[in-house]
């Protein structure tokens, strides 16, 4: 495999360019009628950009001694301005302040206000720092065909994006990488040896890295960010997202392939193979389906992450053992968390601690006449009781956690009760793309 035709697949054309530069234009004249500085960021400014890539970043950037409501304020009314000039509809996102994007001619536009200069007031106002860095290095080294084949490999891998959907790898991290190691295969193969967690400090702003680890707390990847040492570049980055690049790069420094950059799509089977598929397992699933309103999509996996999560710890501290969990949403208006159990029944009694024998007397006797009726005894130098269990089924702990729904993101809890699916009912989920998503479940 040659990475040339890898490269020649999936860098822009000429044309491709050329037409995006004329849309970049347009917008550039109509905000030429406001009082604030247009500049293009991102990748294609940087033109480090993936063909069929069709993001445009263009940030308005206010004067210093504009106050903050009125950035957001009068960013948003511009915003709102250049797509009903383009006459097209548009929706409001969020990073650290209201932002407006819409799509024009197959492209989505992000109009995004920001402070001008090196003074960084919000977080946003790095973004035109960071395409200056990139390019100022990049004239130094020719690299844009390497951070290119690392996108698409990170894409392949399915880590690419620091969106909430993926928790990967942004494009800016990308470049860093590569400008920092030199190349494409010498980032896998950097890769390969990394720790966890692992600290980079491309421009060496830190006299002490290994210190990095102390401020950039609970990161499995640390990487400085070149225009603010205070910033973690790679805080998007899951254990899980780390895991997977690590692998791929290691499977691909050991046997190169242009699967590792087109991943070939899993064959889909009939809904009966899937059947046999889910009941030669020998678990059980429970699948809740949410059906809700349009949600910002960031704000729908961030809340699904964390509904998903607080399900599992339920049912682990109830010592139902969860085997695997997952969730899944059309972005639309149905979302899924299902967990495949290993263990579905409990016995009636279960093992209550109580404190250990050398603990203050008062404790002790709290404990045994709270429980006198179980009688209590001493085991391995503590109270234990052996009392009645609270759920002994799947069910009946899922009718609590739902009632309760202690923990769900905002929106899932004041959402309708969901449908509550067991096992081969899941199957019969009428929602586009679901049976994929169960098919690349069921492996």
């Amino acid at each position: 495999m040659k990475t040339e035709e890898i490269l020649d697949e999936i860098t822009p054309t000429d044309e491709e360019h050329t037409q995006e530069m004329k849309l970049v234009e347009r917008v550039f004249r109509i905000l030429e009628d406001y009082e604030v500085e247009p500049i293009l960021v991102g990748s294609l400014a940087k033109d480090t950009d993936l063909s069929g890539n069709k993001d445009i970043d263009i940030f308005i950037q206010f004067r210093k001694d504009v106050k903050r409501d009125v950035l957001e304020r009068e960013g948003l009314r511009i915003g709102k301005e250049v797509f009903a000039k383009l006459g097209v509809g548009y929706e409001i996102d969020y990073a650290e302040h209201p932002y407006v994007k819409g799509f024009f001619e197959g492209n989505e536009i992000e109009i995004v206000p920001c402070y001008k200069g090196r003074d960084i007031m919000s977080a946003v106002d790095r973004t035109p720092l960071h395409t200056r860095y990139v390019k100022d290095r990049l004239a130094k080294k020719p690299l844009k065909g390497d951070i290119r084949l690392l996108k698409q490999f990170m894409r392949g891998a399915g880590v690419y994006g620091a969106e909430a959907k993926v928790e990967g790898f942004s494009g800016y991290l990308v470049e860093i990488l590569v400008l920092h190691y030199g190349s494409f295969v010498k980032v896998l193969e950097a890769a390969r040896e990394w720790s966890v967690p692992e600290i980079l400090d491309p421009e060496g702003l830190w006299d002490d890295p290994e210190g990095l680890g102390r401020f950039f707390t609970d990161a499995c990847l640390i990487v400085v960010d070149p225009v603010d040492r205070s910033r973690n570049v790679a805080a998007a980055v899951s254990p899980e997202s780390l895991s997977r690049f690590i692998v791929r790069a290691n499977d691909y420094v050991m046997k190169p392939g242009r699967e590792f950059f087109f991943p070939p799509e899993k064959p889909m089977r009939e809904v009966e193979e899937l059947r046999d598929s889910m009941l030669g397992r020998g678990s059980r699933f429970a699948g809740l389906v949410f059906r809700h309103g349009l949600l910002n999509v960031n704000t729908l996996y961030a809340q699904l992450r964390k509904t998903t999560r607080h399900i599992v710890k339920e049912f682990e501290h109830a010592e139902f053992k969860v085997f695997r969990s997952s969730f899944w949403t059309n972005e639309r208006d149905t979302s899924v968390i299902m967990m495949e159990f290993a263990v579905w029944e409990l016995p009636e009694l279960v093992h209550h601690l109580g404190p250990p024998i050398d603990l203050d007397a008062v404790h002790q006797e709290r404990f045994t006449e709270k429980y006198k009726d179980e009688s209590p005894y001493v085991r391995d130098g503590r109270w234990v009781v052996d009392t009645r269990r609270k759920h002994r089924f799947v069910g009946e702990l899922l009718d609590e956690v739902i009632s309760e729904r202690r923990g769900f993101g905002k929106n899932f809890r004041e959402m309708g009760e969901p449908e509550v699916l067991f096992d081969e009912s899941l199957l019969e989920l009428d929602c586009e793309g679901w049976l994929k998503e169960l098919n690349g479940y069921l492996g």
